[in-house]
């Protein structure tokens, strides 16, 4: 009897039969986003940039300064420690960066209301209008 050569490489052919179809194929992975090719419109792209602008200087900005500064006050008055050898930047710095976070986060329901604003023909505004009614549909009487 001849045994098969381990070292010889097969091909699975698979088979149109869908009983078959699962145990020979790999599975088919063909999903891609449905805005993957989509470009923004110009009165979209200047919402989301007035939208990051307006986030960073209305929100960011200031919560960053006032974490960090909080934090250093905090650190000159005993009410936390510094670190040994790198002193208050690391307790600071992550501070900014918190207070960064903390004001995009803040920024979401006014940005989301800025782009429900767009013209009927963006898909971008269409798509957001959709979603909100979807979340706060009308009270019935």
């Amino acid at each position: 009897m001849v045994e098969p050569n381990k070292n010889e490489k097969r091909e699975v052919i698979c088979k149109a039969d869908e009983t078959e179809l699962k145990w020979t194929c790999p599975p088919i992975r063909n999903i891609t986003h449905p805005l993957r090719y989509y470009e923004l419109t110009p009165d979209e792209m200047k919402a989301l940039e007035e939208c990051d602008k307006e986030s960073f200087y209305q929100r960011c900005l200031p919560f960053s300064t006032l974490f960090s500064a909080l934090t250093y006050a905090g650190i000159r008055l005993g009410r936390l420690r510094s670190h040994p050898h790198f002193g208050v930047y690391p307790k600071v710095m992550l501070a900014a960066l918190l207070g960064h976070c903390f004001g995009r986060l803040s920024y979401i329901p006014e940005c989301d209301a800025k782009l429900r604003e767009l013209p009927d023909n963006s898909h971008l505004g269409n798509t957001m209008r959709k979603y909100f009614n979807d979340a706060n549909p009308p009270k019935k009487k």
